[in-house]
């Protein structure tokens, strides 16, 4: 990921901040049609869960120049959420729904190059995830 694409993730995001609540209920009714089994591992109310997510990516977002900081917390994560019964094949519908909830939000703002850089940010998130994922398993 290039210096250009860490502004356009951090200059999309911020025009996200203030609507972070619809843009999480928009994540999650998305992320539960694709995958409407994984609705029942969710055990806290979506709008606290929505929450969480925000700063996760609020966290990751501000830290793209920071990689030392920022993948042991994704790192962290990835184990936890094997505990509460994700799975790999998963991470691919977070993707999806997250970049559904982003073109939902930002409209005409979500260009292809947008588009672009938070898939490579999701990338890396998904991929410190699996990674940790599979070392907590083995």
């Amino acid at each position: 990921m290039n210096d250009q694409q860490k502004k356009l993730v951090q200059t999309s995001f911020a025009r996200i901040v203030p609507k972070s609540e619809y843009a999480a209920q928009v994540f999650y009714t998305r992320f539960f049609e694709l995958v409407p089994e994984v609705k029942h591992l969710f055990k806290s109310e979506l709008k606290t869960q929505g929450i969480k997510l925000f700063q996760v990516i609020s966290f990751t977002v501000c830290s793209l120049d920071n990689m030392d900081e920022l993948l042991p917390l994704l790192q962290d994560l990835g184990q936890k959420h094997v505990k509460y019964g994700a799975k790999e094949q998963h991470y691919q519908y977070i993707g999806e729904a997250l970049l559904w909830t982003l073109e939902k939000v930002l409209k005409s703002d979500f260009t292809p190059e947008i588009q672009q850089a938070w898939i490579d940010v999701y990338s890396v998130m998904s991929a410190a995830m699996i990674e940790a994922a599979h070392q907590q398993t083995a």
